[in-house]
């Protein structure tokens, strides 16, 4: 793709112009392919001459001593506009005075060349001052501008003594322009110079300024060396005015930079409160091109790729000045601001510019290099994360460098006396930031400095103080450097916490812990998919076991706790019992045992009945007391298995199996009857015994001990069971015979007297009833309803139950429930009564239309004897709504005699109200109505009504009437 050339434009006052046919300033002449919109909407504004006041005053009409106006800016679509304007003593009628522009507008995608190279800008020697319009209108495009490329130095010093800017001053200037790029302040300066000299000076002070800033604020930079007042131009930052126009007080410039050299007057110009080695640096070096080239472009090296805003800002120039300066060898900057200077270097080096950067990179390292090798250095906490952040994107080799360097750190950190732990600790706390960078560093320390590393271990286990936090506190080194949790140092650090933990705890407290710690450990390898974790895990769980039966008794368990057994007991480890002494082996085996017992399943009575007759006499009743103990508050049909073996009896006769010695019945009934009175256990046991083998003899009937042990219960317990409708049903319900005869026989024990005779002399009451039942059921259909009347009359007064009503309805129709309560209810012989009024027997169910206001419900329940209840009030509140009335447009002025109304109105309780105009109904629900009017102001009122009396608020309006005046022409007679 060809580049585009850079295009120029003539502006001044003639005869016509490219956009004008008849006189005035326009543009005489231009490049073809300069475009028309951009020449009248960018260029133009730009090509206006203001000359000094102090010349036009004195009406100078030398044009030589009128200074001219340089002008650079930066367009909006990124091209570059560079022009000069001068001042013409005569147009082409020789009668005015005029101006002469002449602009070159280079390309953006050329432009970078007058950017770096000063002299493009500044030194132009092509500007044309005149041009005769008969030569044509066009002007051609041109692959470069002409420029003078010297430049002397030693110029620029003259320059400024004779301007009376000190390094301060100079200083100043450059921080106001480079600050007026982003900030949206003007630079304006006046020269202590005389007028015609001024644009001169103004451009030479600006040409030293521009290459003392850096390429980024160049590329938007724009400026003029004159104008005869302070003015605000698009994209133009720097203005040079005239001497003597900078008059302040002034709301318009009194927040810019203001240099006003004649009256020593220097305005919001003072440098960062922070040291900035940036401005230094460029007054230093002022003379010396060569290094503010090599300067700038460390910086463009810097800021590539990190976005236009970055390169803009000031404060970005200060560190990188600073950061140049400690490449080119002044560590002493580094030394005063190590972490600043690496936390630095990383503002400007990324991930995705790392390779692009080489230089950058070396730095960080150089100096990474010395901070490990000076021994007296300790690198604060800020320091170490700027280290991590490199990490991120740095070579392997540099990342073995790094590592190397926080092993250097910390041992170095931990060396000092009274404060290494907590100097060292700032270090691990950035280390934590990053799982693998973490592991890797504590792998070569404990390598290198076991004891270093295992002091850091130790720091943090004094600080768990429960078991979650040593769980915590166990990920955290999984999670972190896992291979560090494989050395034998971590494992007795864990137990020494667990055991820590489980003092001065209750049986109770440590099974709890324990048992959370197995479940945790067990799930170790799996979470972390490492199998050599096994050999950890397993070494810490046999510690935490043999800790906990040390000091574990079975009379101290409580049931909880001997199912939390469960980790230790289903099964038991065999690696455990051979690593226990014979006093614990036997605890754990007892455990182990009450643990079955506690969860027996069917089918496993056998085992269980193996494990009981291998105990001891001594054993075996320390087993079943505590059985007895853990069940005694907890016995449901569930647990009735495992009850059993709390009173086997291994020692009667084993060859028998379930025969009734082997039981003791009457210690195990004593038992369920004094841990479940009142609450009918008892009848479940002995009904689920009915079915159980245990109970029975070899034909499947009740044994004869457990008979005589149930009988010898009811006579010492239960002595009125039977009398029980629901347990005489319960216990006669039985499917074994046996069982069904023992609980008849204690039935007619324990019932009446008189019930003991009758069944004793049944048949002779059975034959003088025969004769007595037809008198009894005679009278007792004759005299059914006024003995009932009388019984009821004697009665209690039945009980009304209403359904629960709102405080306030929002509904007119409300629903009203009510019924009678209890057994009275069921005969639907009891009236209800509402408001006085019978509603019905035995219940209610209306719906009644609410007034406005309050409505009071009274409910009233009489029964067949006349007795009558409590009466029951109920209020319920009705705030009816007024309708709503709606009117169309009505004028405020006519000059009609009368006008139309239209009216709706709408009501939730009536769907047609009732509409009044001034006080006359004039219909229903939506009207249209002609008012007539009078002249002058005539009230209209309107509102509606519903059926109930309820009114909409009054809706009030004037409409004037002026009646029309009727005219007529009249003709005047002529003189």
């Amino acid at each position: 793709m060809m580049q585009k050339k850079v295009q120029q434009q003539y502006f001044t006052r003639d005869r016509e112009g490219v956009f004008r046919t008849s006189e005035g300033f326009d543009t005489v002449a231009k490049s073809p392919s300069l475009d028309p919109t951009f020449i009248k909407s960018v260029l133009h504004p730009y090509c206006v001459y203001k000359a000094p006041q102090e010349l036009l005053t004195r009406g100078e009409t030398n044009e030589a001593l009128f200074p001219e106006s340089f002008l650079v800016f930066h367009a909006d679509n990124g091209e570059l506009v560079i022009g000069r304007s001068i001042y013409i003593g005569a147009d082409f009628t020789g009668q005015r005075s005029a101006s002469f522009t002449h602009q070159y507008v280079v390309p953006k995608d050329g432009k970078e060349p007058f950017v770096r190279e000063p002299n493009r800008l500044f030194r132009i020697r092509g500007f044309q001052s005149s041009y005769d319009i008969r030569e044509g209108k066009s002007l051609p495009e041109l692959d470069a501008v002409d420029y003078d490329p010297g430049y002397e130095e030693a110029d620029q010093e003259k320059l400024l003594a004779e301007l009376g800017i000190d390094a301060q001053l100079f200083q100043q200037l450059v921080y106001a322009v480079m600050s007026s790029v982003t900030n949206k302040r003007k630079v304006y300066i006046a020269l202590d110079t005389d007028i015609s000299a001024s644009a001169a000076k103004a451009k030479a002070l600006l040409e030293v300024i521009y290459r003392c800033i850096p390429y980024a604020i160049r590329r938007l930079l724009g400026f003029m060396t004159f104008n005869s007042e302070p003015e605000s131009k698009h994209n133009v930052h720097v203005v040079f005015v005239e001497k003597g126009s900078l008059r302040l007080p002034d709301r318009r410039i009194d927040k810019d930079y203001i240099f006003d050299f004649p009256n020593k007057r220097f305005l919001n110009t003072e440098l960062p409160a922070s040291e900035c080695v940036y401005f230094e640096t460029v007054w230093n070096w002022r003379q010396d091109q060569e290094q503010l080239r090599q300067l700038f472009d460390f910086f463009e090296l810097a800021l590539a790729g990190l976005g236009g805003q970055v390169a803009q800002a000031v404060a970005v120039y200060c560190q990188l000045a600073e950061l140049y300066a400690i490449e080119q060898g002044d560590e002493a900057l580094y030394e005063a601001n190590r972490t600043g200077t690496m936390q630095g270097i990383l503002t400007y080096l990324t991930a995705e510019t790392a390779e692009r950067k080489e230089r950058l990179k070396d730095l960080f390292i150089r100096l990474l290099r010395k901070e490990a090798s000076d021994g007296g250095g300790q690198p604060a906490a800020d320091y170490v994360g700027s280290l991590l952040d490199y990490y991120a994107f740095a070579g392997q080799g540099e990342k073995a460098l790094l590592i190397q360097c926080f092993v250097v750190f910390i041992h170095r950190a931990s060396s000092i006396k009274g404060e290494g732990m907590e100097r060292s600790v700032a270090i691990y706390d950035q280390l934590i930031q990053r799982d693998s960078v973490f592991g890797l560093v504590m792998k070569a320390l404990h390598k290198q400095s076991a004891p270093t590393a295992e002091q850091y271990i130790v720091y943090r286990m004094n600080k768990v103080s429960s078991v979650e936090g040593l769980q915590k506190e166990t990920d955290f080194w999984l999670t972190h450097a896992g291979e560090l949790v494989l050395v034998r140092f971590f494992s007795n650090e864990v137990l020494k916490k667990i055991k820590l933990l489980l003092q001065a705890r209750d049986a109770q407290k440590r099974i709890e812990l324990i048992s959370t710690l197995f479940r945790y450990f067990d799930q170790v390898p799996d979470r972390y998919g490492k199998r050599e974790y096994d050999d950890f895990i397993g070494q810490l769980k046999l510690e935490i076991q043999l800790e906990l039966l040390g000091e574990l008794e079975l009379n101290q368990l409580r049931y909880e706790d001997a199912i939390r057994l469960r980790f230790m007991v289903d099964p038991i480890d065999p690696e455990l019992l051979q690593n226990m002494n014979k006093s614990s082996r036997q605890s754990l085996i007892l455990l182990g045992i009450l643990y079955r017992m506690l969860t027996l399943e069917p089918g496993e009575e056998a085992e269980a009945l193996e494990a009981f007759q291998s105990l001891g006499p001594m054993e075996l009743d320390k087993v079943q007391e505590t059985l007895q103990r853990l069940l005694a508050d907890r016995l449901d049909a569930g647990r009735f298995r495992a009850l059993t073996y709390a009173f086997y009896q291994p020692d009667a006769d084993p060859d028998r199996g379930y025969a009734a010695s082997v039981y003791n019945y009457d210690r195990m009934l004593e038992y369920i009857a004094a841990n479940t009175a009142g609450t009918g256990l008892m009848y479940d046991f002995l009904l689920w015994s009915a079915e159980d083998d245990r109970f029975l003899d070899a034909k499947g009937d009740m044994n004869p001990n457990y008979r005589a042990a149930v009988a010898k219960y009811f006579d010492r317990h239960d002595p009125a069971a039977f009398r029980q409708k629901p347990v005489r049903e319960q216990l006669l319900a039985t499917g074994n015979a046996s069982f069904a005869a023992l609980f008849q026989t204690i039935k007619l024990k324990q019932s009446p007297a008189w019930v003991r005779l009758l069944v004793k002399n049944k048949r002779k009451l059975i034959r003088s009833g025969l004769i007595a039942l037809p008198v009894f059921v005679l009278l007792l259909v004759v005299l059914w309803n006024p003995i009932g009347n009388w019984l009821a009359s004697f009665g209690p007064p039945p009980e009304i139950a209403v359904e629960a009503l709102p405080e306030t309805a929002t509904a007119m129709n409300l629903a009203l429930k009510a019924a009678v309560k209890g057994e009275a209810a069921e005969t639907g012989k009891v009236q209800l009564f509402l408001n006085g009024k019978y509603m019905g027997n035995g219940a209610m169910n209306t719906t009644v239309m609410l007034h406005d206001g309050e409505n009071v419900f009274e409910f009233k329940a009489v029964n067949r004897g006349g007795t009558s209840s409590e009466v029951v009030t109920k209020k319920v509140t009705y705030n009816m709504p007024a309708p709503v009335v709606k009117h169309g447009a009505i004028p405020d002025t006519s000059k009609t005699g009368s006008v139309t109304i239209t009216a709706t109105a709408t009501d939730p309780n009536d769907p047609s109200p009732a509409i009044f105009i001034n006080g006359q109904q004039v219909g229903q629900g939506s009207v249209s109505y002609a008012l007539a009017l009078v002249p002058g102001d005539n009230p209209v009122e309107i509102k509606a009504g519903n059926k109930y009396g309820k009114s909409s608020e009054t809706i009030k309006k004037t409409i004037k009437y002026t009646a029309a005046v009727s005219t007529s022409s009249t003709s005047v007679p002529k003189r």
